[in-house]
């Protein structure tokens, strides 16, 4: 080999050494470049490039379990149970179902994605195929719609079974009342997201619905778990159990008997409140609405078609006048303030009573000069009126601010009014006049129990509630009560109100068990706005409240008939005041309180009552 070949050989030779190592070289920085940018991208990668990608690691909601709603001896009023539902995706359905319809060689022409997977899950879970059908095509675009709303276990294992793609069963927390619609305007719903809508579900929703927990874990590609670190699980908290101050029994008796009165009556509605006049629990809150053929009704609540338990209470919501119901307050302060004792002589009329200023005052008897005690037992408006005039304004002023009127009672439920009172600027004579007969001013049921307990009790008065707190809290002590008349002139005002069943207007409410006091009421129901001012001539507010047994009281119990056909009955004694006594008897002989009434006056009772039933 010449000199000059093997200087070209040994050139090539340098040339591909070179190369080579420029080679290797540019492989080793390409390497090195996408190491770093694998480690970039596992450690900090673009915020961007993470949300197309995706990540491995998960997170499950722990859901909390919604606490209970119980009465006051603990009895479920509201608990949670999971249930079991069957879900879809209609989109996965049909772009998988059209290829499963080309495996089969099934024509398209023939049959789709939606009608296969229709028939194949209604064959599994027993239900028709159309209707799984026609929610399918309703959301063909979503991607999670929900085909069937409760699953039996066997109907859950049974869908299982198919492994249709885009078809599952999820659990989920499913609300059970047990009481069915007893007492559920007082519990209240939830609704599709277990949050509270009403009553105490709303009320109490906080305390109720706990704390949801997380389960963070590491995934495969296909979502299935790989790996769960015991840091990234935060627990659920679930919610507390509310106690109510209700008694489940004590609910039903009220609501079936004021359900009853109110169709015997065909009235337009009716309310009924129990309270427990020692701890002033309320025992039974009960609110009855009805629309009647041919009649244009004055209250309405359009959410009770939704639900019963989305309407109102009218019990803490609608003021009503409380007519001749009233006149035990003002006659207790006009006897401790010395405007009449019991035994005083009211100089009235033969007729109409008319006021120094000119306004007749009419009732139903009249009696002539009687003495104040008769006229609290005969419910003598002529004789509150004589009363009223020599009462100042500020007196009377005194017994709505005593006894709690035009404030909240804070018994806790939503949407509870104050009621409607005149102001002291706007009060006249005339108010004067009325206020003394329940006239101008509205209360709320639960407003007259509270202020009633004064007579049932010492003169003090107890706070109206409905909760009790949450189960095994302890919190069943009594609230503290206010003094508002003196212990004498509650007893006497007791005496004369027992007088009111067993010689007044109240016969019709005598109990052949209990020696019960209490007082009638008959007002003219009020025109709404639109029709006009004043009151209906002939449709009335029949109410009655009472207390028992006589010597250590109870119960307090007020029933109000809203707009009783008057061709059947509208005075408060006859109408509302049976109702009342059926309330009371039921309830204090469930609570097993002892009979007070005296033999000879039971028999005196079941025969009035026997009359008056043959008439």
């Amino acid at each position: 080999m010449s000199g000059m070949e093997r200087q070209v050989m040994l050139a090539q030779a340098l040339r591909m050494r070179v190369w080579s190592v420029a080679w290797i070289a540019l492989v080793a920085v390409a390497l090195l470049a996408t190491t770093v940018q694998v480690v970039l991208l596992k450690t900090a990668p673009d915020p961007r490039l993470e949300a197309a990608a995706g990540t491995q690691r998960s997170q499950a909601r722990e859901p909390a379990r919604r606490g209970q709603i119980v009465d006051r001896r603990g009895r479920v009023l509201a608990t949670s149970l999971m249930a079991r539902r069957a879900f879809a995706d209609p989109a996965l359905i049909w772009e998988r179902g059209w290829e499963r319809l080309r495996e089969k060689g099934v024509r398209t022409t023939e049959r789709d994605p939606f009608v296969e997977a229709a028939e194949v899950v209604g064959n599994a879970i027993g239900v028709p195929p159309v209707e799984i059908d026609r929610v399918l095509r309703k959301h063909a675009d979503h991607r999670y719609v929900v085909i069937w709303p409760e699953l039996t276990e066997a109907q859950a294992a049974d869908l299982r079974s198919i492994r249709l793609a885009g078809v599952g069963v999820e659990t989920f927390p499913q609300r059970v009342y047990p009481a069915d619609q007893v007492g559920s305007q007082v519990i209240g719903r939830v609704g599709t997201e277990q949050k509270g809508q009403s009553g105490a579900e709303l009320q109490h929703d906080v305390a109720l619905a706990g704390t949801d927990g997380t389960l963070g874990f590491l995934r495969d590609v296909r979502r299935r778990p790989l790996w769960i670190d015991e840091r990234d699980h935060r627990p659920s908290q679930d919610g507390h159990d509310v106690r109510l101050a209700l008694d489940l029994v004590v609910q039903e008796i009220a609501e079936r008997q004021l359900d009853a009165a109110v169709r015997r009556y065909n009235a337009g509605g009716g309310r009924a409140v129990v309270m427990d006049v020692e701890t002033g629990d309320i025992l039974a809150i009960a609110d009855v609405l009805r629309s009647r053929r041919g009649w244009q009704e004055i209250t309405t609540d359009p959410q009770r078609r939704i639900h019963a338990s989305l309407g109102r209470n009218r019990n803490v919501t609608d003021p009503y006048e409380p007519g001749s119901t009233f006149k035990p307050f003002v006659w207790a302060v006009a006897t401790e303030q010395g405007i009449f004792r019991p035994g005083t002589t009211v100089s009235l009329p033969n007729g109409p009573y008319r006021t120094r200023f000119g306004r007749m005052i009419r009732d139903v008897k009249y009696t002539g000069p009687v003495s104040w005690k008769t006229v609290l037992v005969k419910s003598l408006n002529g004789g509150m009126a004589a009363a009223a005039e020599r009462m100042s304004f500020s007196q009377m002023q005194s017994v709505l601010e005593r006894f709690g009127f035009g404030r909240r009672t804070a018994v806790g439920i939503p949407g509870e009014s104050e009621g409607l009172l005149t102001l002291p600027k706007g009060w006249t004579k005339y108010t004067q006049t009325s206020v003394c007969m329940g006239h101008e001013l509205g209360v709320t049921p639960v407003q007259m129990v509270q202020a009633f307990s004064a007579f049932c009790r010492d003169g003090t008065m107890v706070p109206a509630r409905l909760t009790l707190g949450e189960e095994g809290a302890g919190r069943d002590f009594p609230p503290p009560s206010r003094r508002v008349i003196s212990e004498a002139v509650a007893l006497v005002a007791r005496e004369a109100m027992e007088g009111v069943l067993t010689e007044g207007t109240g016969r019709k409410a005598q109990s052949e068990q209990y020696r019960m006091f209490g007082k009638s009421g008959t007002a003219q129901l009020p025109r709404p706005k639109g029709q006009g001012k004043g009151y209906f001539e002939d449709r009335y507010v029949s109410s009655f409240i009472a207390g028992a047994p006589f010597e250590r009281p109870r119960i307090v119990c007020l029933v109000v008939i809203d707009d009783p056909d008057k061709a059947r009955g509208h005075f408060g004694g006859s109408v509302a005041g049976p109702v009342c006594r059926d309330i009371v008897d039921q309830t204090l002989e469930y609570m097993g309180v002892a009979p007070d009434q005296p033999d000879q006056r039971r028999q005196q009772v079941a025969a009035l009552r026997e009359d008056s039933d043959r008439h």
